[in-house]
């Protein structure tokens, strides 16, 4: 059982929060994590909210994440991220930010207990192929304990990090039956 961490905003106060001329439904399709395409050059984003630019900034409508050239650049000491990531225009926002993109997935084993009984989330995979990966059916990012570590170091801003679990399905029903 490996320990991996779920990545999520932490919801700074003013936080910069962006929209697009597209609605939050049809732009969310193209923000899944491990998503091939990229959105369309027609979409543009306009801040909507707040007027802080941590590292992780938001979708309004909807809350998901996009990252700055900081954290794009920690993450390609472990990742290879040319083809993980691409640039968006914010307009009238000079810092530039990032879709994260093309990661490779792991189901998850317990989604329904993880998000309405608060037991920690496990992911199945035999062993960790990658440090930065998502999660089948999810907008969820998932690093390893590297990768968090260097966030946390490289004083990444507005990140939150949550315990969770790389293992077999095996591994899960033994951690279910001991408890």
């Amino acid at each position: 059982m490996n320990p991996v961490f779920n990545l999520f905003s932490a919801c700074k106060r003013s936080i910069l929060e962006i929209t697009s001329n597209v609605p939050s439904t049809i732009l969310a399709e193209y923000l899944i994590p491990y998503r091939k395409e990229k959105i369309p050059e027609s979409v543009t984003f306009k801040v909507a909210a707040g007027k802080k630019g941590y590292d992780l900034i938001r979708l309004f409508q909807s809350g998901e994440i996009f990252f700055s050239k900081k954290f794009i650049d920690v993450l390609a000491q472990f990742v290879d991220m040319s083809n993980k990531c691409y640039p968006i225009k914010i307009e009238g926002i000079e810092e530039q930010y990032y879709v994260i993109c093309n990661l490779d997935e792991y189901p998850y084993l317990n989604k329904d207990k993880a998000l309405f009984n608060e037991e920690p989330h496990f992911y199945c995979g035999e062993k960790i192929e990658t440090s930065f990966f998502g999660i089948t059916n999810t907008r969820l990012f998932v690093v390893t304990e590297d990768i968090k570590n260097a966030l946390v170091k490289n004083k990444v801003t507005n990140i939150y990090f949550k315990e969770a679990f790389l293992c077999t399905e095996e591994e899960y029903k033994e951690w279910q039956r001991n408890g």
